[in-house]
């Protein structure tokens, strides 16, 4: 873990409200996927926290991308970062996904379910998929076609997979949850053999681990929670899990170093989503 200034290579619109940031950290950075950092624009006294950005893309050894929704004070502080200005960062935090590879006995199939911003989680996970020559399929949920751009549409769609897309509003893709054509698609036999990894609204993942655990499917989850400092010291991202772990908080774990990923099975979705 490193806390560092780093410096705004460019910081693009890519539609309303979702920007990509682009920083060099001025060192080299080695950053796995399903890793995120903690980000404040430099001399930034309001908010006083650092927000908690995924990890999207690896550019170069010092350079890294991160897309992101302009919500609150703090990604609107981010949004109007110009080239050339500071960001002070902690990175990089949490496990990543290939802590869970080795947990699978030679698994055939990946399927990679992104909701919303969530994609900024999985595209490296995609990436590094598809350089392993594991069969993967992507489904790629958004409120409507002007989100699913501005949450990376496009760099899935280069990886050149096999791509399942939903709206909300049916502006693009089929018309609905991104849930249902994975339920379809684990019915008609995409669950042998498979692993989910996911991404999104705690509202998506918990219908997306029901689905999983209906039809015998490994599941892994991706979690986001309102996080202080992302280190583990202020406990502000627990989340309720079914089994106690003496080594942690009781019944909840952190997100920042427990996580951010978890298997889908031990959360208590139901507990969880009554804070998120």
């Amino acid at each position: 873990m490193i806390d560092t200034t780093a410096t705004v290579e460019s910081n693009l619109e890519i539609t309303q409200g979702y920007k990509l940031l682009t920083l060099d950290f001025n060192q080299p950075i080695y950053a796995r996927a399903g890793q995120f950092v903690m980000l404040k624009a430099h001399d930034c006294f309001e908010p006083l926290l650092r927000r908690a950005l995924a990890i999207y893309q690896v550019k170069s050894a010092t350079q890294l991308t991160f897309l992101y929704q302009v919500m609150g004070r703090g990604t609107q502080a981010l949004s109007i970062l110009e080239k050339g200005g500071k960001v002070d960062a902690l990175i990089p935090l949490g496990n990543g996904w290939a802590d869970f590879f080795a947990s699978q006995s030679s698994p055939q199939r990946a399927i990679v379910v992104a909701g919303g911003i969530g994609s900024a989680s999985v595209l490296m996970l995609s990436e590094e998929l598809k350089q392993a020559q594991i069969e993967t399929h992507i489904f790629f949920g958004a409120g409507s076609g002007q989100v699913a751009k501005g949450c990376g549409l496009e760099d899935f769609q280069a990886l050149n997979l096999p791509l399942t897309i939903t709206t909300d509003d049916g502006s693009l893709g089929e018309r609905g949850f991104v849930t249902a054509p994975l339920e379809k698609f684990l019915q008609a036999g995409g669950n042998q053999n498979a692993v989910i990894y996911t991404c999104g609204p705690w509202v998506m993942m918990r219908r997306v681990a029901e689905i999983a655990a209906h039809w015998e499917t490994p599941c892994f989850a991706s979690l986001e929670a309102p996080m202080g400092c992302g280190f583990g010291v202020c406990v502000g991202c627990v989340v309720a899990m079914k089994e106690a772990d003496p080594k942690s908080y009781g019944a909840y774990k952190r997100v920042c170093i427990d996580g951010s990923i978890f298997p889908a099975e031990t959360i208590q979705w139901e507990v969880a989503a009554m804070t998120h």
